[in-house]
């Protein structure tokens, strides 16, 4: 997680959603790329598809959120067939491999003891407003991290030094350099949509079945489209 405190810029590893935000309790607004909202049978969540068409060449970067008794499902095959039969559509091994991390935000929204406001978002369509355009190149490849961390330092002058700091202090297994930037753009649009600037991606259904808000934040920058 990619924090911004009283002017300086934090990276840390947590062991849970819960104790990310224990150790954060004074957060006013969290941007996560992780599903919030989950689809039951009267409640699909369709957002994905909204994603897919504002990301065009890169739309391969958004996975189908799993259905809500999916997530709950420790069983592979069990939950690929709960999702068959609630959105008529498999799952991949990427949606199966994040379903840990989806039910622990799940969960913790569910239980409602937080103040602060958990916003979904996703970091290629950040990228894509903070760029003035769909940024092509795959971020695994260094070209790719070059690419999005010369967008990031548009708007924040230390974004390398932020970036090459939690390299230094994460072996690979620990954080991924996609990830690390991932992690960077989101604090950073959060930090840049203070107030009411943030901006969101909806579609239809707009609300889960337990009244979680389905919704995909971003910041557009005013000289950015």
């Amino acid at each position: 997680m990619a924090t911004h405190k009283a002017g300086e810029y934090g990276i840390t590893i947590h062991k849970s959603f819960a104790a990310l935000m224990e150790s954060n309790s004074n957060l006013g607004r969290v941007l996560i790329d992780i599903p919030v909202g989950l689809s039951t049978a009267n409640y699909p969540r369709t957002i994905e598809k909204a994603m897919r068409s504002e990301l065009g060449q890169r739309s391969s970067t958004v996975f189908n959120a799993p259905c809500r008794l999916a997530v709950y499902e420790k069983d592979n095959e069990k939950a690929r067939l709960l999702n068959q039969q609630v959105e008529n559509k498999s799952l991949s091994i990427q949606s199966l491999q994040i379903r840990n991390k989806i039910r622990e935000v799940d969960e913790f929204l569910s239980r409602g003891k937080t103040s602060a406001e958990i916003i979904e978002s996703h970091p290629e369509l950040c990228f894509k407003y903070l760029n003035g355009g769909v940024v092509l190149s795959k971020k695994s490849r260094p070209e790719g991290i070059a690419q999005r961390l010369e967008i990031l330092s548009k708007y924040e002058d230390g974004v390398m030094e932020i970036y090459d700091r939690a390299v230094k202090q994460y072996k690979r297994k620990e954080a991924k350099r996609d990830d690390i930037i991932d992690a960077i753009c989101l604090c950073l649009v959060n930090k840049l949509g203070e107030g009411n600037r943030l901006k969101y991606l909806a579609d239809e259904n707009s609300i889960s079945e337990n009244g979680i808000k389905i919704k995909i934040g971003y910041y557009k920058g005013e000289n950015h489209w």
